[in-house]
């Protein structure tokens, strides 16, 4: 007999929250013993989403108009109550990473933003004298979940790190923490490096989303490093997922960069951005803070030299063999590169190798179906 579970997905929207949620309903669909009733904002990537699964019978989409986050809380906590008694769902699942204060039912709470768990995000706000921005973008939604979360006891978390992020602000000790897997890592993933001439122009790709002027993206510290660069004479180009008018109607972008710079617009899906990793790319983040980064881990898939900041994170995911750079400090960023036009073939090669092996092994030991975990939780109730 079939048991219902409930996915909550509501604000889910960009590409990166769109192929992870994709993977996890993949997955889904490896086990009939369930029906899931998927509930999502109306969105064209969930559109395109929805499209893929409609002819799978036991997954079930529910739309649901955006209309802020208070309208989220009632829909969570008063519709979701009713839905639930009405289908007799035995778990919820909030894979976007709230919770629900009234409920009973078990749960399993999905943390894949570490933008209200973070105090190097607090200092990032702090730097940039926006006092006010953080009180309305942080400090307010982590009094509302970081209440749920204190509730929760079922945790899905992407990376080890992220639950050192949580221990800032609760105590985690009475938690159950899943260490779940959110892409394919077996060995036939990870192609080898591209092909690098440094005596030729070098392509430097920055993959970040409509948010991008939010501080923890800190693009702030990619725009000056490329500004830098320019003054040295250095011939390269930029490749940015933003449109032309984004960036320059924003006080961030350096309108002399324009030249050097080709405007891609907002990519949909993987297959777009893998057409990026070309011989002679490096990607750069810059994010302040990240549970995955998933772009990152594409790029090293794809065999494209990546700089990321030396922050606990990218150590926990990408290894100590990535290169990097110190945070806040655009002159870190240009020694990085300018370290990397020293780089031999055969440093390539090994860098490329450790990291890739290391997240081989730093992904095996975790979770790779969420039905495992779903059935973990019910089998203790």
């Amino acid at each position: 007999m079939y048991q219902n579970i409930l996915i909550n997905a509501l604000g889910i929207q960009d590409s990166g929250g769109i192929r992870v949620l994709e993977k996890m309903l993949y997955e889904c669909t490896q086990n009939k013993k369930y029906i899931y009733y998927v509930f999502v904002n109306g969105h064209q990537n969930i559109t395109h989403l929805i499209e893929k699964f409609i002819a799978v019978k036991n997954i079930v989409f529910k739309e649901i108009e955006n209309k802020g986050i208070l309208h989220r809380l009632y829909t969570e906590n008063i519709s979701f109550r009713s839905f639930i008694n009405k289908h007799n769902i035995v778990l919820v699942y909030n894979f976007s990473g709230s919770n629900q204060y009234l409920q009973t039912t078990p749960t399993l709470v999905k943390v894949q933003n570490l933008m209200f768990y973070s105090k190097r995000l607090d200092d990032a706000y702090k730097k940039y004298d926006h006092k006010k921005l953080w009180i309305k973008q942080v400090w307010m939604k982590r009094l509302i979940f970081l209440s749920m979360l204190k509730k929760s006891q079922n945790l899905e978390i992407q990376s080890t790190h992220v639950k050192d992020a949580l221990s800032d602000f609760m105590n985690v000790e009475n938690k159950k923490f899943f260490l779940k897997n959110d892409f394919s890592a077996s060995e036939n993933d990870f192609s080898k490096s591209k092909k690098y001439d440094f005596d030729k122009k070098i392509t430097f790709l920055y993959i970040v989303g409509p948010h991008f002027d939010l501080p923890h993206k800190n693009i702030q510290d990619f725009v000056k490093a490329m500004r830098i660069l320019k003054d040295s004479r250095k011939e390269f180009e930029i490749k940015i997922t933003l449109s032309f008018d984004e960036l320059n109607n924003s006080s961030l972008w350096d309108t002399t960069l324009n030249d050097n710079t080709t405007f891609l617009g907002y990519l949909k899906d993987k297959n777009e951005i893998q057409k990026l990793f070309q011989n002679n790319t490096i990607l750069i983040s810059t994010s302040v803070i990240e549970t995955l980064g998933l772009h990152i881990i594409e790029g090293i898939q794809d065999g494209v030299l990546c700089i990321a900041p030396d922050e606990l994170y990218a150590k926990s995911v990408y290894g100590d063999d990535l290169l990097k750079y110190l945070l806040f400090a655009s002159e870190s960023l240009v020694y990085s590169i300018f370290n990397i036009y020293d780089l031999k073939e055969r440093e390539i090669q090994n860098m490329f190798s450790q990291t890739q092996q290391y997240i081989i092994n730093n992904e095996e030991n975790k979770y790779h179906n969420i039905v495992d975990i779903f059935d973990e939780i019910l089998e203790k109730e």
